[in-house]
C-alpha cells in the first residue's frame, strides 16, 4: 500500500512523510506542497491540484486549503485512492462545516475518509484505513513494555504518532524504574519531543488537541505497564 501526502509543508509534515517512509521503503509515492498564499475562496480549485494525484491507495492531506481539500476527492476518483485521511493537528485546520463537506465528497467518490485529531487518535474503521493503519503503524498508541527487577528493559512501539513523538518517549523509557512515576515521565516526555499539536481551544472538546495527545499517551502507558507487570 503507497500512501502521497498533499500539504502545507512544515516541521510536522516532514516529520509525518519521513516517518512513514522509515515504516515503509518506498511507500511514499508522493509529497505534494499545496500553492502558498491562495485567496479566501478559489473559483477553480482544480487548477491548483499537483498533477497525478492519486497514485497513492491513501492520500493524507495535511493543513490544506478548504477549497482544496474539498477538490482532493474529486481529482482522485477513478484513481489507485481508496481512502482520505486528514488529520487535525489544530482545531482550524478543518472546521466541523468542511469536514462534513469532504465526507459527503469522499463518499461521492467511493473512497473512505478519516479525521483524527490529533493523528495519533486514528481509529481505523474502514478496511484501506485499517490497512495503512497496520502496515505503516499509525494510529492510537500502543507499547508493549518489559520489566526486570522492576526497570523498564526494552519498549516495543506496536503502533503510535507518526510525527514520531511515540518512538521518541518508548526510547526515553528505557531505563527507568517502574517507582510509579513513569506514566508522568512520560508526559515529560511528550514535552520534550515537543508535541506538533496545537494548544489553541478547540471549541468541540472544550480542551486543546495537545493535551488530547498527552491523555492519549498517558493511558497507552499505564495500559502497557499494567501488562508488564
Amino acid at each position: 500500500m503507497k500512501v502521497e501526502i498533499i500539504c502545507t509543508p512544515s516541521r510536522y509534515t516532514e516529520r509525518v512523510r519521513d516517518y512513514l517512509k522509515e515504516q515503509q521503503p518506498g511507500g511514499v509515492a508522493g509529497y505534494h506542497a499545496a500553492p502558498a498564499n491562495l485567496p479566501l475562496m478559489l473559483d477553480d480549485p482544480e487548477e491548483f491540484m499537483p498533477p497525478g494525484l492519486g497514485q497513492g491507495e491513501v492520500i493524507i492531506a495535511i493543513n490544506i486549503h478548504a477549497d482544496l481539500l474539498v477538490e482532493v476527492p474529486h481529482a482522485v476518483k477513478g484513481t489507485n485512492a481508496k481512502a482520505l485521511i486528514a488529520p487535525l493537528e489544530d482545531p482550524t485546520w478543518i472546521r466541523p462545516g468542511l469536514q462534513r463537506q469532504v465526507t459527503q465528497a469522499c463518499a461521492e467518490a467511493g473512497i473512505e475518509s478519516a479525521f483524527p485529531k490529533p493523528f495519533c487518535s486514528l481509529v481505523p474503521t474502514t478496511p484501506a484505513v485499517l490497512e495503512f493503519s497496520r502496515l505503516y503503524r499509525v494510529g492510537r498508541p500502543e507499547f508493549e513494555i518489559s520489566l526486570e527487577e522492576g526497570v523498564v528493559a526494552a519498549v516495543q512501539v506496536k503502533r503510535g504518532s507518526p510525527c514520531g513523538l511515540t518512538e521518541f518517549v518508548a526510547e526515553g523509557l528505557v531505563g527507568l524504574k517502574d517507582d510509579g512515576t513513569l506514566v508522568e515521565q512520560a508526559g515529560v516526555l511528550h514535552h520534550s519531543y515537543p508535541c506538533m499539536a496545537s494548544m489553541a481551544l478547540d471549541q468541540e472538546t472544550g480542551d486543546t488537541v495537545m493535551h488530547k495527545s498527552l491523555d492519549i499517551l498517558r493511558k497507552a502507558v499505564s495500559d502497557a505497564l499494567e501488562r508488564a507487570r
